[in-house]
């Protein structure tokens, strides 16, 4: 319907024949003279409605015809932009998924939000490198940290879900943009916080699902904080471990892989204070090993990998053959293992094994890290050889730059980023004759081929003459920012 004007007041008799009505009373000059009744003046206050559907169409066909127009879209914010590239990777199908309640901004208080918003967009500046989304970051987290600071003067909002979840945001802003020294107490400020926050809310309030996996990614990160720092584990972490292992499978391989690891990281701990003696050094890290190595043999099948030996050489398989696992998260956590591994018998080797006395245990040792590294070598080419092992893998069709003639997926790109720190560590390694040289080369690789900038980084730390320890190299990374 349109709006066509007021209507005449003229008799109908006058407005079908278009003659000018002299509007007499009762009836007009010109009915009068044809001596027909006059039907009377309408009321001009009335509007005039007609249908013009059919008019209107007929012309859009006229027009797009004529001249044809492509559909026009409107580019997405780039807030919108990163809040949807986080919670696609981190939320939909990984272990943040605890936050899928507060998919949108409406859905959660102002300082859960602002949090949200400051980590989404660190994780688009990290995928893009863009200077827009970091400076936009830095701006909400500065205003997500003064909300939050106030909130916890409250009790009674300090146990709120929302404020613990807001906690772990903040560090994980700041292991994506690593915008801390890490041998400060602010690296594990946030952390440590989020903990108080745990032991004031009470455990026993943490008994569902989603409760549990708020403490495990609250575990994960407090531990590779300290691992990262050096600092003392805290005592409320075995508490919150303990709780975990109470609700979930206790043989689940990175849950027991994680009890390890706490206590990896109080040894490593009273190493630094200097309270073990050289006998008591390598009584644990032996027996640390041999707890790793136990987890190692009791895998579940899923967990298997299958061998592939190459027929031809490739600038992307070390030696003759590479691994493939069911899933990459499946590859990360076994790297993790090597790499956890390979940090014991190296600590072995370098405070405890160089006296003669030890001289079998030292051969053992090199043996076992030949072996470790030699498997991170072989879990690489399923990821980075786009011409050979890659090829059994879907590179999808996506809004990713091309590179090479085809696409790598955004997962793809991640499963890439994981591999550089087990690599480090592989490299680092100088009993296998050509391993560093082809480790570099493979960083290189990472870095050209995938645009992944702290490939680069990585390499370059391998070819300098300064040794950088793993943990320094990991918390650069910001690996277990990824590690979702």
């Amino acid at each position: 319907m349109v709006f066509r004007g007021r209507p005449s007041k003229a008799c109908e008799r006058c407005r079908a024949r278009r003659l000018k009505c002299d509007f007499m009373i009762p009836t007009c000059g010109q009915c009068t003279r044809a001596s027909v009744a006059c039907s009377g003046y309408r009321d001009t206050q009335q509007l005039r409605i007609r249908d013009e559907s059919l008019t209107v169409a007929k012309k859009v066909f006229v027009v797009q015809n004529a001249h044809p127009v492509k559909p026009q879209f409107l580019p997405l914010s780039i807030d919108l932009q990163a809040r949807e590239a986080f919670f696609a990777f981190y939320v939909t199908s990984k272990c943040w998924n605890f936050l899928r309640p507060y998919s949108h901004p409406t859905d959660s208080p102002e300082h859960l939000t602002l949090a949200i918003e400051a980590v989404s967009l660190a994780y688009l500046w990290h995928q893009v490198n863009s200077d827009t989304a970091l400076a936009n970051a830095r701006e909400r987290y500065v205003l997500a940290l003064r909300m939050t600071t106030k909130i916890l003067k409250s009790p009674k909002e300090a146990t709120k879900e929302a404020t613990l979840l807001a906690s772990l945001l903040l560090d994980l802003f700041e292991k994506i943009t690593d915008i801390e020294p890490r041998n400060t107490k602010s690296w594990t400020s946030h952390v440590d916080g989020a903990l108080s926050l745990v032991k004031l809310r009470g455990l026993e309030q943490f008994q569902n699902r989603s409760d549990i996996d708020i403490l495990l990614r609250l575990s994960s990160n407090s531990l590779m904080s300290c691992l990262c720092s050096d600092s003392p584990v805290p005592d409320e972490l075995m508490a919150i471990q303990a709780h975990i292992a109470n609700h979930l499978h206790t043989l689940d391989p990175k849950l027991r892989l994680s009890e390890v690891m706490v206590d990896y990281g109080r040894f490593r701990n009273d190493a630094k204070r200097g309270v073990l003696s050289n006998e008591e050094y390598v009584r644990m890290a032996m027996k640390l090993d041999e707890r790793l190595l136990t987890i190692d043999f009791e895998l579940p099948a899923r967990w298997d990998r299958i061998t592939t030996f190459t027929e031809c050489t490739s600038d992307r398989v070390f030696g003759s053959h590479y691994d493939t696992y069911s899933d990459p998260k499946i590859c990360l956590a076994r790297n993790l293992f090597r790499v956890m591994r390979t940090l014991v018998i190296n600590s072995l080797i370098e405070h405890s094994l160089a006296a003669p006395e030890h001289s079998q245990l030292l051969a053992a040792a090199l043996n076992n890290i030949e072996i470790l590294a030699r498997e991170i070598c072989a879990s690489v080419p399923p990821y980075v050889d786009c011409n050979g092992a890659v090829q059994q893998r879907h590179f999808a069709s996506m809004d990713i730059p091309v590179h090479t003639g085809h696409l790598h997926t955004h997962d793809h790109l991640i499963d890439c980023y994981m591999l550089i720190f087990p690599l480090y560590v592989a490299g680092l390694s100088d009993t296998v004759p050509g391993m560093r040289s082809w480790v570099i080369k493979q960083l290189h690789y990472i870095s050209s081929h995938f645009f992944i900038r702290n490939a680069q980084m990585v390499a370059q730390l391998l070819e300098g003459e300064k040794h950088v320890s793993a943990w320094e190299v990991y918390a650069m990374l910001g690996s277990y920012a990824f590690v979702a």
